[in-house]
Order: C-alpha cells, then sequence, then structure tokens
C-alpha cells in the first residue's frame, strides 16, 4: 500500500513540476495529465500510473493513440461508449483518474467501472498502460 502512495505522490509532484517549469503551458493550451487506475483485489489491488503530455518523451506507452482519443471523445469519461467488444459480467471494480490540464483547460475526473475490460471498451488507449 504505501509504495502505491510513494508512485502517487511522485506523479503528482512530477505533474506540478512540470507545471511550474512551464507556467505558461495552460494558456497555450498544454497538455499534462496524470493517468491513474486502481483495481480490486480480484485484480491483486494493483495499482497503475503515468503522465501523458501528447509529445514525444512523455510515460504513456500508447501516447498516440491516448492523446487521439481525448482529441475525438474529450474528457468527460462519464459520457464515453464502448467500442462494441464482448466483457463478461465479473465484478472486478476498476478506478481510473485524470488529472492536469488538456489543452489547457483543467481535468479532474474519476470513474469506476465493473471490470478492466469495460474499462478498455470505453477508455480505448488511454488507460491502457
Amino acid at each position: 500500500m504505501s509504495g502505491r502512495i510513494c508512485a502517487f505522490v511522485a506523479l503528482f509532484v512530477s505533474l506540478f513540476a512540470f507545471a511550474g517549469t512551464a507556467q505558461a503551458a495552460p494558456s497555450r493550451g498544454g497538455t499534462a495529465l496524470v493517468l491513474t487506475t486502481q483495481y480490486s483485489e480480484f485484480d491483486g489491488n494493483a495499482f497503475k500510473a503515468t503522465v501523458l503530455t501528447c509529445e514525444r518523451g512523455d510515460q504513456h506507452p500508447r501516447r498516440a493513440l491516448a492523446c487521439a482519443t481525448l482529441a475525438s471523445a474529450g474528457t468527460d469519461l462519464g459520457t464515453r461508449q464502448a467500442d462494441g467488444r464482448a466483457c463478461t459480467f465479473h465484478y472486478a471494480p476498476v478506478e481510473v483518474a485524470m488529472f492536469g490540464y488538456w489543452r489547457g483547460e483543467l481535468v479532474n475526473e474519476v470513474h469506476t467501472y465493473p471490470n478492466s475490460c469495460v474499462m478498455l471498451a470505453h477508455t480505448g488507449a488511454l488507460f491502457d498502460f
């Protein structure tokens, strides 16, 4: 548990360090998002986090697809439609969070999906890390 908290704090601090070195990023339409996933005990209580800037060198392994997903569907996690994949009905909740700036606009979104398949069906590459 403490390892997950340390990782989250480190990502949080790095986001604000990035924002501190680029004070004008929001006014220029800059992007700096911390993305996290917290899986249930059915998936080992795993916690994952990454930073998405939509620029080369960011930490997201599927940066281009994640940024394209945000560009086409926006940042509101509650309104995203599923991509049509078939998912089972097992309940193993996954909580995702996204906070920071998307194109200069403040983002603070948290959403819980019933399992990881449903989460990926709704969020695409965004939380696929």
